[in-house]
């Protein structure tokens, strides 16, 4: 099935290059994507013609004369031959397996609808992140899908057919114009899916329609707004579709206080060598995925060191026909099986990048996360960046940095990166001079090997730099080494390991006089 990807691009050459890469490298490829130029006056359309060069999937339409977004993605309708259409901002990433994970979801329950989950750079708690895969075909339609609280149209993708026979439109509106659509395409849709593993990135530009509105009220268009909410307000009257209550949209003006602002970002202009550290047993399952979401980064500069612990299933040949396709990918074998710390450490002496990260074999990471933590640390001259995190299992246990910031003292890096309560080491990038030198290596003890080597990094750092729009996605699988079925010899074990590791980083926080946030008070901060 065909997948018509539909762009409206005014003024976007800042990002551009990098939202159609992210859509040209899916994993799925029968797509047509549908470039609506409306009439920008920077070089947008240059960079949108080089792409139709090189991609005969590419499609440029031109509207005569600016008509803003909404008309854009009409002309772009008129346009597409697909039997799906997706709507996409300029500026904006997808994951690589989005549209495999939409269309699967949505041919096989046969739905006109199906919605992707949704990560907010802007204000994180108001991610859309749908657990698990789920069909709504009754009222419940508009409640689950969150429709009234967030209309974005990117988030859908949109049988065609239905959408021709139902005559939906965007009204002529810069502003709010994708309530007016979206309530109704949602209500009449015969189902709703929600696709679980696909993830639209909605970024926060700071010279976005959205952000410009912000810092002038002036510019802020009320007649657009009126009229949207006039359409809305109108259909939802007719057809007796309850609004939220009061209590739901006063949690919803709550959240919506959270904003996390990350410093701009100029995409290509930094090419150092970062190593990504992946130690590998028997993770086949989700390998692919996780190697995916490395692999189609905006930062191309990458050296992917998979280190193959002996596993016993198909994580090696896995590895070995990635690596035929993409010769950044370097596979390193254990002679035998060394366990998680070794391997890190085995990792880092085949490393040749000026920076390294590690990171686990069944996680994700947002598409352009070296490019958000290398640009900070070589703009703040840091040993170690901090990204966010998004914890799936315990959303409450999420890291968000509210803003980007250069650490220095000693105690406040300790504190502002959570490094003494939340140990984890693939939430931070770095300089690999800086690790060498100051000797840093895993103890062998699983779990826990973390804490005794993160909290005496974060410590030495001349500065550690903390990167908000950097989500690293911790993802919950059932069989991972921390969640699987143990047997009483290995609980003994694992015991005595935690024991082990208190006993380490405790010595050095007492040495070093670090103090240490009271554990019952943190949790219920984070919670509540």
């Amino acid at each position: 099935m065909k997948i018509s990807v539909i762009i409206p691009i005014y003024n976007a050459e800042k990002y551009l290059k990098q939202t159609l890469d992210s859509i040209r490298f899916q994993t799925y490829k029968n797509l047509e994507i549908v470039c609506v130029l409306d009439c920008p006056t920077d070089n947008s359309e240059k960079i949108a013609e080089e792409f139709v060069k090189n991609d005969n999937r590419f499609v440029i339409v031109k509207n005569p004369k600016n008509v803003g977004p909404g008309e854009t993605r009409n002309n772009g309708v008129r346009k597409a031959s697909g039997e799906y259409i997706h709507f996409m901002d300029s500026d904006d990433f997808i994951s690589p397996d989005f549209y495999e994970s939409l269309i699967c979801e949505a041919e096989k329950t046969s739905a006109d609808v199906t919605a992707c989950s949704v990560f907010y750079e802007r204000n994180p708690i108001q991610s859309i992140r749908f657990t698990k895969d789920e069909v709504i075909s009754d009222n419940d339609k508009i409640a689950k899908s969150q429709v009234l609280f967030f209309g974005w149209m990117v988030r859908y993708l949109i049988k065609k057919r239905f959408w021709d026979e139902r005559k939906l439109s965007f009204p002529n509106l810069h502003l709010w114009e994708d309530h007016a659509v979206a309530i109704p395409m949602v209500y009449y849709a015969n189902k709703i899916a929600f696709c679980s593993n696909g993830t639209y990135f909605y970024k926060n530009r700071e010279d976005s329609i959205v952000n410009t509105m912000a810092k002038n009220e002036h510019s802020y268009d009320k007649e657009d707004y009126r009229k949207a909410e006039a359409i809305f307000k109108g259909f939802m009257r007719e057809h007796k579709i309850k609004r939220p209550n009061k209590l739901l949209r006063l949690k919803e003006r709550k959240n919506g206080k959270f904003v996390c602002l990350n410093a701009p970002v100029e995409y290509g202009k930094i090419n150092k060598k970062i190593s990504v550290i992946i130690p590998i047993y028997n993770a086949e399952k989700y390998l692919k995925q996780t190697l995916d979401s490395i692999r189609f980064q905006t930062y191309k500069n990458l050296e992917i060191v998979c280190v193959l612990d002996c596993p016993t299933d198909d994580s090696a040949k896995l590895v070995e026909d990635i690596a035929k396709e993409d010769s950044r990918i370097k596979p390193i074998y254990n002679k035998q099986n060394m366990g998680l710390p070794k391997t890190r450490n085995i990792g880092v002496e085949n490393a040749s990048g000026e920076y390294i990260h590690f990171m686990d074999s069944d996680d994700l990471l947002s598409p352009d996360f070296y490019e958000v933590m290398i640009s900070a640390a070589e703009k703040d001259n840091a040993d170690v960046a901090a990204c966010s995190v998004f914890y799936e299992k315990k959303p409450y246990r999420s890291i968000w940095f509210k803003k980007s910031e250069v650490l220095c003292d000693s105690q406040n890096k300790i504190d502002k990166t959570e490094v003494s309560v939340m140990g984890w080491a693939w939430r931070y990038l770095i300089r690999r001079d800086f690790w060498n030198n100051r000797k840093l290596s895993f103890p062998d003890l699983v779990p826990m090997e973390d804490m005794p080597v993160m909290i005496p990094m974060i410590y030495y750092a001349d500065k550690v730099v903390l990167c908000p729009g950097a989500v690293y996605f911790y993802k919950y699988r059932p069989q991972s080494i921390l969640n699987k079925e143990r047997s009483d010899e290995r609980k003994i074990r694992d015991s005595k390991n935690r024991q082990a590791a208190r006993k380490i980083f405790g010595k050095f926080m007492r040495i070093n006089k670090i103090k240490r946030p009271n554990r019952l008070l943190y949790h219920i901060k984070k919670r509540f």
